[in-house]
């Protein structure tokens, strides 16, 4: 399977984005999102999920969705206030597809 694609609608519609002027970051975000659900369950894009695989189910895509969120928001390694770890939400809806899942 290729590597799934999240559309930049979806996306400016989840972060309720009407103009176009970040459209080019949000793709890239888009992209850093993906890799790291795949990197974070330890599989590659598959059509189905197996040991070596996962699908790209939509608590995935939701997860990615909330991380590209998180990188829209904080996008600066730095910051004045204090930076927690990214979302807990996010962990939840892509650890159960880790090896062996962790819950």
């Amino acid at each position: 399977m290729a590597k799934p694609t999240i559309d930049l609608n979806e996306i400016k519609a989840h972060l309720r984005i009407e103009h176009d002027l970040d459209d080019e970051l949000l793709e890239a975000y888009a992209d850093a999102a993906l890799e790291a659900a795949s990197n974070h369950i330890g599989k590659v894009w598959g059509n189905e999920t197996t040991a070596e695989t996962v699908q790209f189910t939509k608590g995935i895509k939701v997860g990615c969705l909330m991380f590209i969120g998180h990188l829209y928001v904080n996008r600066e390694i730095v910051s004045d206030v204090q930076q927690y770890e990214v979302p807990m939400t996010i962990k939840a809806l892509w650890n159960p597809y880790r090896e062996p899942a962790i819950y």
